[in-house]
């Protein structure tokens, strides 16, 4: 299904893309705040209503980032397996803890834990943010990254990424209970959709690592076929199967929602170019893209910051989850927001 629509695909989407790439004034209006994590140890803050982009510097590279219920507290697990919170209040942040090995993917669970997967052992390990300590693990399956929950808070969907699968893991046992069998390759994380009846799920397109062939992909995952964009992979919650694949480009790692479920707001690396990371917005409906926010470029090209070649991302700016307060009305004032002013820009 994937690679018969995709010329199709890749065509609509780029002609999508080239129209509203450039202007802020297209696509839908929205306002809230969005939170992205990066590998460069900080998480980018981009005010969805103006396109502004700010960060918070917590000094870790990391992929997970999670969202309090209230907004006022933001959750870290980096790839170092350690975890931090940041009262987006005051700017401070409690001192880095040992969780787990790898950290991938975070929600919180329907107990108010939250949920860590891990890329290295394959297991999902319980934070808790009444104690701030590590409360719990399980095996899951090789290399797990997407945590998402189904609208009744009873099965939670585990994506492996290597095996392009989805687990569904009984929350009440923690014991998997089946697998979903998608049409991606390397699958990363995502959400279900406010409705509860679509499980959305990034496909990173990642046949190898980045570094070990050729390094100079733009806008493509890390497939040898430069036709192979990535995508997101769409799953119907009642009946288990995929029933769509949309192509977004880049290098997708996560799927969130707007509160109507109109939208679907994807972190793609490598967009709009492969200098950059961008927030996709797709409309649900038509499975078009319609906006597209710079979530790195507009920071680093006005500071003149760049991410030194022996990085682990050679050089470039990878983000990857992505969490939205949308009741915020504007970046939060705080000690731990780093404004391009701030950090010598204009």
């Amino acid at each position: 299904m994937k690679k018969s629509l995709v010329v199709l695909a890749l065509v609509l989407t780029l002609v999508a893309f080239l129209g509203i790439a450039s202007a802020d004034d297209h696509g839908p209006k929205l306002s809230g705040v969005a939170y992205i994590q990066g590998h460069g140890g900080h998480i980018a803050v981009v005010d969805l209503a103006t396109g502004e982009v700010a960060r918070i510097a917590h000094g870790q590279p990391s992929d997970a980032v999670t969202l309090s219920k209230d907004g006022n507290t933001i959750y870290t697990f980096s790839l170092k397996g350690n975890g931090t919170e940041t009262d987006l209040k005051t700017g401070k942040s409690t001192p880095w803890i040992t969780v787990g090995k790898q950290h991938c993917g975070s929600a919180i669970a329907p107990d108010g834990t939250i949920w860590v997967s891990d890329m290295t052992d394959g297991h999902v390990y319980v934070y808790d943010p009444a104690t701030k300590k590590l409360k719990d693990s399980f095996p899951v399956s090789k290399s797990v990254c997407a945590i998402t929950f189904s609208k009744d808070g009873k099965k939670a969907y585990v994506a492996d990424m290597p095996g392009a699968f989805v687990n569904i893991v009984d929350v009440a046992t923690k014991k998997v209970t089946g697998t979903i069998k998608t049409s991606g390759n390397f699958e990363h994380r995502g959400r279900v959709t406010p409705d509860g009846k679509q499980l959305w799920i990034s496909d990173g397109n990642e046949i190898y690592k980045l570094g070990t062939k050729d390094e100079k992909f733009i806008g493509v995952g890390y497939a040898e076929s430069a036709a192979s964009m990535g995508g997101v992979s769409i799953i119907d919650t009642k009946t288990n199967k995929e029933i769509d694949y949309v192509i977004i480009g880049g290098n997708p790692h996560d799927v969130t929602f707007t509160p109507d479920g109109k939208y679907a707001l994807v972190t793609s690396r490598q967009m709009p170019d492969a200098l950059d990371s961008a927030i996709v917005v797709v409309d649900t409906t038509t499975k078009r893209i319609v906006k597209v926010y710079s979530a790195c470029k507009s920071c680093h090209g006005a500071t003149g910051t760049t991410v030194a070649a022996t990085h682990e991302d050679k050089g470039k700016v990878f983000l990857c989850g992505i969490d939205v307060n949308w009741s915020q009305k504007a970046i939060p004032v705080s000690k731990a927001i780093e404004t391009v002013k701030d950090l010598g820009g204009k």
